[in-house]
């Protein structure tokens, strides 16, 4: 007893001393006020697939909102062999260039000139060949816990090694109660466009690496992309995945590496502390000058998968009142449905809860996407 006595005296000291040696520590990079540039994108160089940066300034930890966008800026692609492409700007910091052909054995920069007059360059990068997907699958994981989703690829010429993926999630779901008629003025009508299924998406920014370096063959196998939880809501009807595989070199694999460390996987004394990152991107005028992101060129592959599971329940909803034609516009629920009591010639109607009913409240879309089935 009594040493453990004093092993709860010496713990309570120690977590004194502990406690009373943190000192708040706010770096200059997350503390000033000056914006540092940070570029986001590549050039794909694929025949059929274009190309996307995104520039924005870095924020003040302290700052709220969205990061800023760098608007009105000209983004520009050089080769070493004299070739030059234009990104058009697309809005909210965005810059596209559409499908073309690149050379395999040209080296390619990326340019950008703000608005302000500030001229950044990366390094020529070479164009690193991309192998395709050989699938993308799921597994359901516990019971029915959520789906967890796979990729797996594999370079025949073993000189691949270091790759990243990125995906985009869409789901459809529908809606408990459904609404036939509208009203349109005074009029009822028949509703022209159904509110009863939506579809929503998001672009996750995980980084998500693997590398086959320690491999005797260049073959990723069931790499985790991303695990889609029942709880989610993702899961009620229908959802869908694109993973984009991007092929790096071991120099841009580093970087990512870091960045992730630095950005995902801190949160304890035993986390990879923040270290800064910065690419090889480089201020023309001012070399000393922080600049964040990695401009690289490789040939995209992309792959999408359908889920269909079930795992999630949506709204349990009851139609709320049955309400004359003179009482509908009074009403703040959605019409459902008509029905006619007995022999009467005069049609009643069934109202529901706009919450039960429109699924664009939820915040998605009822417009179908093209690639759906």
């Amino acid at each position: 007893m009594k040493n453990k006595i004093l092993y709860a005296a010496g713990l309570f000291v120690a977590v004194l001393v502990l406690q009373a040696c943190i000192e708040p520590f706010s770096p200059p990079e997350i503390t000033s006020a000056e914006h540092y540039l940070v570029v986001d994108g590549s050039l794909n160089t694929s025949p059929e697939g274009s190309s996307q940066v995104r520039l924005s300034r870095t924020q003040n930890i302290y700052d709220k909102g969205a990061p800023q966008p760098e608007l009105r800026a000209k983004v520009a692609v050089e080769g070493d062999k004299g070739s030059s492409f234009a990104f058009a700007e697309v809005g909210q910091g965005a810059y596209t260039l559409a499908a073309r052909s690149f050379r395999d054995t040209e080296k390619y920069r990326l340019r950008i000139k703000t608005s302000s007059g500030k001229e950044y360059l990366s390094e020529y990068v070479p164009v690193v060949k991309n192998p395709p997907i050989d699938s993308v699958t799921y597994k359901v994981r516990g019971a029915g816990e959520g789906v967890q989703i796979y990729v797996n690829t594999h370079d025949p010429l073993d000189k691949t090694h270091f790759y990243r993926w990125s995906y985009d999630e869409t789901w459809q779901y529908n809606m408990p109660l459904y609404s036939v008629y509208e009203l349109v003025g005074k009029d009822i009508v028949y509703r022209e466009q159904s509110i009863n299924t939506c579809w929503s998406n998001a672009n996750p920014t995980t980084i998500v690496l693997g590398s086959s370096i320690k491999l005797s063959k260049d073959i990723i196998k069931n790499q985790g992309i991303t695990f889609v939880p029942s709880t989610s809501g993702k899961l009620e009807s229908k959802y869908s995945i694109l993973v984009k595989q991007y092929a790096l070199t071991q120099e841009e694999f580093e970087y990512w590496n870091t960045l992730a460390k630095t950005t995902e996987r801190t949160g304890s004394l035993f986390d990879p502390q923040p270290a800064e990152v910065t690419g090889n991107i480089k201020s023309v005028s001012n070399p000393s000058e922080l600049v964040f992101g990695y401009f690289s060129a490789s040939n995209r592959q992309e792959q999408r998968l359908f889920v269909n599971e079930y795992l999630s329940r949506g709204l349990q909803c009851e139609p709320n009142d049955t309400l004359s034609a003179r009482e509908v516009p009074e009403s703040l629920d959605l019409i459902l449905s008509e029905y006619y009591e007995g022999n009467s010639p005069i049609p009643q109607y069934i109202m529901g809860s706009v919450n039960c009913t429109d699924c664009r409240l939820r915040g998605g879309t009822n417009q179908r996407p093209s690639f759906w089935k």
